[in-house]
């Protein structure tokens, strides 16, 4: 696609204080070798420190097209979408591309992301999302779920193409597409409006791309509770929007699917369970640290730290997941909400 032919692409990115590496997520959309894009900075409080970051970006790239809307406006009970949505309502182009604070992408990923876009069919283009630069205990187990088991799920179910899975971090799609189920305003009653926007455009029929390009997620400084609490709320979201998924997620962890095939192949081949186990994990671990090294694209340096980090995070899955499917609250944004079966919520 030649310059003059490309679609203008207006990308949207909701701020809420300073993140990790925050400078760096937002300068890499200002670097996009692109022909044509404007850059929508959303914050709700005018005092948010988030508003000098943006304002020396704007000062330092002055060539591009970038402008900041402060204040918020109430379509619902999700503060994201409340944020974001004066930026979605004044776009310039119909192509918006949904960016998190916390993330930064290669120069050429809008390019490549717009060609899969013109493909015939395809409805939404969105990124794996890839734990980066994590700083403390809690964000090295964050990217080992990441990094490892959540992209071996995402990547196969995209691979098939048999259902939406999407995770917001990075998204393009045509606001007219959206528009037809009510726009971005209609999910604001749902905590996990990425999935079910990208869900509603799979069902009008449109496919579900993804580009090589990475959403590099810096982690920074996470608690293990802050891992642990994060992963609970998201589990518990998914108990009701995607209730199939959350079903059989026990049995793509590590020690659930070891589980089930070590009786398997003891019950079929007499096969000792322990003896499955031991070769289960092994090869379960250098899968998990082969895909991380092919995501990186580098050697793990610190393989001991590598190996008790992945452990730590498989021992705690399982638990984690039931503390989760226990309870129908979640914290989110300084708030407490309850969870409804429609996968809607409301303030505690």
């Amino acid at each position: 696609m030649s310059k003059d032919e490309a679609p203008g692409v207006s990308i949207i990115r909701p701020l809420r204080g300073v993140d990790c590496n925050m400078y760096e997520n937002l300068a890499s959309s200002f670097r996009q070798d692109y022909p044509r894009f404007e850059i929508i900075f959303s914050v709700a409080q005018p005092h948010d420190p988030a508003v000098a970051v943006v304002r020396d970006l704007m000062k330092k790239f002055p060539e591009v097209d970038a402008r900041l809307i402060i204040g918020d406006k109430d379509v619902g009970i999700n503060p994201k979408i409340n944020n974001m949505i004066q930026s979605y309502e004044t776009a310039k182009y119909d192509i918006v591309w949904v960016l998190d604070s916390n993330v930064y992408v290669d120069s050429g990923c809008m390019g490549r992301s717009v060609d899969k876009m013109m493909k015939p069919g395809v409805g939404l283009v969105h990124h794996l999302p890839f734990g980066a630069r994590p700083q403390t205990l809690g964000s090295e187990l964050e990217l080992m779920f990441l990094d490892t088991v959540h992209a071996k799920m995402y990547l196969f179910i995209n691979w098939t193409g048999l259902a939406s899975c999407v995770v917001g971090k990075s998204n393009l799609y045509r606001r007219s597409d959206l528009d037809k189920v009510g726009g971005m305003a209609a999910f604001g009653k749902f905590m996990a409006e990425d999935n079910l926007v990208a869900t509603a455009i799979f069902n009008m029929g449109y496919k579900h791309e993804m580009t090589g390009d990475l959403a590099y997620q810096s982690l920074g400084s996470m608690t293990p509770s802050d891992f642990f609490l994060r992963r609970a709320r998201w589990t518990r979201i998914r108990k009701y929007t995607v209730t199939a998924a959350t079903i059989v997620e026990p049995f793509i962890e590590m020690i659930g699917c070891g589980l089930v095939a070590s009786y398997a192949f003891n019950l079929l081949w007499n096969i000792h369970a322990l003896n499955f186990l031991a070769f289960h994990f092994v090869m379960w671990f250098l899968i998990d640290l082969s895909l991380f090294q092919a995501l990186s694209g580098e050697k793990v340096d610190n393989l001991r730290g590598f190996l008790m980090a992945w452990c730590l995070r498989e021992l705690t899955a399982l638990p984690l997941f039931a503390y989760a499917v226990a309870g129908s609250t979640v914290d989110w944004r300084d708030q407490s909400f309850y969870l409804l079966r429609d996968g809607t919520v409301k303030p505690v």
